[in-house]
C-alpha cells in the first residue's frame, strides 16, 4: 500500500465527521449526567422507562446469536479482574441476527475476518464466515439491510465487505476515536500496535520471526487496517449513517449510546420482541455474568463508571429492578453463552453444513421468535461443545501499518 493510499480511510473518517449526523438526542441536559460525560451519550431513567414503554407496541423481530469465532484459554483476570483468581475461559464473539416481519435482516455486530488475528495472535478455534453460517440455519444473508455496530472493533466489525448493500449504523464518536487512534503520534500509543504481524506463529515469545502483537490492553486497541477499510468504504460508498446519541429507527429497534462504555463511541440496541426487550451490548457488554453481578468486564477505552451505566440502561430497557436477574442483556463474550447458565442462550446447537459437518465448531443460538417464524433449531440438535483449528494454518497476511498512521 502507498503512502498516498494510507492517509484515505483516515480523510474519509474525518469528512464524515464533518458531515450531519443522525441524531434524536435529548434537547435538555438530563439530571445527574456525571461529570465528563457528552449530553448526547447520557440517558435519564425516565427516558429510558419511556422507550421500555413505547417500543413495546412497536414492530417485533425474531432474534439469533451466532458465535462468529472464540478466544481460547483466556486469563480470567484480563477478562474481569474481579474474576482474577478463577481458572481460564473461553470467550465466544457473539453476533446478533434480527428478522422483521417482512423477512429483512439486521445484524448487530459483523463478527471476525481476519483469521491472523484469530489463530495467530489470540489463541482462537471455530470461525466461519457468517454468510455461511447464516445459510446453515436457515436465514438469507442476502435479506441483510443494516448493521450495527456496537463498535469498530476487529471482531465486532469485520465482514462488512460481504454486505455491500446493508447499511452500516456507526456513532460519530467512534469515528473519532478512529481518527485518534490512527493519528496518534506515539504510536505506543496508536493504532499501529495492531499491525505488525511477522512471519511467525505464535505471538509474544520475543523470537526472531514471532508475531509482534503488542495490542494487549493499549487504548488504540482494536483498529487495524481492514477493519478500519472496510469502514471507511461504507462511507464512500454512501452506505453508513453515522448516529450522534440515541436514534430510533422506527420500526423496533433503538440505537442507545453507550460511550466509553468500552469504545468512546460504543452502542447498545434495544430490539422489540415476544419476550419483551432485548438489549444488544458487543463489548460494552462483554460478560452478562458481570452485568448481573456488576462487575467490569473487556476494559479498554472504558470509563467504569460509563460502562456500569450502559448496565444500567439495560435494566432499564428490560424493565428489570437493578437487585434483580437481566436476562434480556446479550453480551458479546459471555464464557457461558450457549448453556442453560445464561438462560437466553439455552437453545443452541452447533452449527452444520449442508452436508451434516460442523461448521468449524461454531454455535447458534435462538432467543425468540415473532411474525409466525419457525424454529430454526434442528430437531436433533448436536449439543456437544467442540473445537476446530485449521490445519495448516492460514497463510499470514500482513499489515504494517494502518491508514493515515504517522510515519
Amino acid at each position: 500500500m502507498t503512502r498516498g493510499l494510507r492517509v484515505i480511510p483516515a480523510l474519509v473518517l474525518a469528512a464524515a465527521l464533518l458531515a450531519p449526523a443522525s441524531t434524536a438526542a435529548q434537547s435538555q441536559t438530563p439530571p445527574n449526567m456525571p461529570p465528563q460525560t457528552l449530553p448526547q451519550g447520557y440517558e435519564s431513567i425516565s427516558a429510558l422507562q419511556n422507550d421500555a414503554n413505547t417500543n413495546a407496541s412497536a414492530a417485533k423481530w425474531s432474534a439469533w446469536i451466532i458465535e462468529s469465532s472464540r478466544f481460547m484459554g483466556v486469563p480470567s483476570g484480563a477478562f474481569m479482574p474481579d474474576r482474577a483468581t478463577q481458572p481460564p475461559v473461553d470467550l465466544p464473539v457473539n453476533v446478533g441476527i434480527l428478522k422483521a416481519a417482512n423477512g429483512k435482516i439486521t445484524l448487530y455486530d459483523s463478527g471476525w475476518q481476519q483469521q491472523d488475528y484469530i489463530y495467530r495472535f489470540n489463541n482462537g478455534c471455530c470461525f466461519a464466515p457468517i454468510r455461511d453460517q447464516m445459510l446453515a440455519i436457515g436465514l438469507n444473508p442476502d435479506d441483510v439491510t443494516d448493521i450495527v455496530i456496537g463498535h469498530g472493533h476487529w471482531d465486532h466489525a469485520g465482514q462488512l465487505n460481504l454486505f455491500q448493500n446493508a447499511m452500516l449504523w456507526v456513532q460519530r464518536e467512534e469515528l473519532k476515536a478512529i481518527d485518534w487512534a490512527l493519528a496518534y503520534p506515539d504510536p505506543k500509543i496508536s493504532a499501529w500496535n495492531t499491525m505488525s504481524l511477522g512471519s511467525g506463529t505464535s505471538a509474544g515469545s520475543g523470537k526472531s520471526g514471532d508475531l509482534n502483537n503488542t495490542c494487549a490492553r493499549s487504548p488504540a486497541c482494536g483498529y487495524p487496517p481492514q477493519t478500519v477499510m472496510q469502514i471507511a468504504g461504507k462511507i464512500m460508498a454512501g452506505k453508513a449513517t453515522v448516529v450522534d446519541g440515541r436514534q430510533d429507527l422506527g420500526n423496533g429497534l433503538i440505537i442507545h449510546p453507550a460511550f466509553r462504555g468500552h469504545t468512546y463511541g460504543a452502542q447498545l440496541l434495544q430490539v422489540n420482541t415476544t419476550n419483551g426487550q432485548l438489549v444488544f451490548g458487543s463489548d460494552t457488554y462483554s460478560s452478562w455474568l458481570g452485568i448481573k453481578d456488576w462487575q467490569v468486564s473487556n476494559i479498554q477505552q472504558t470509563d467504569t463508571v460509563q460502562q456500569f451505566l450502559a448496565y444500567e440502561k439495560c435494566y432499564m430497557l428490560t424493565g428489570t429492578a437493578t437487585n434483580d436477574v437481566p436476562t434480556n442483556c446479550i453480551a458479546a463474550h459471555e464464557p457461558t453463552s450457549y448453556s442453560d447458565a445464561y438462560p437466553i442462550t439455552k437453545f443452541w446447537w452447533n452449527i452444520v453444513d449442508a452436508n451434516g459437518a460442523k461448521l468449524n465448531c461454531s454455535r447458534a443460538a435462538e432467543l425468540t421468535l415473532a411474525n409466525g417464524e419457525a424454529s430454526h433449531v434442528p430437531a436433533t440438535p448436536d449439543r456437544t461443545k467442540c473445537v476446530f483449528v485449521p490445519s495448516p494454518l492460514p497463510a499470514a497476511n500482513p499489515e504494517t501499518t494502518n491508514p493515515g498512521v504517522p510515519q
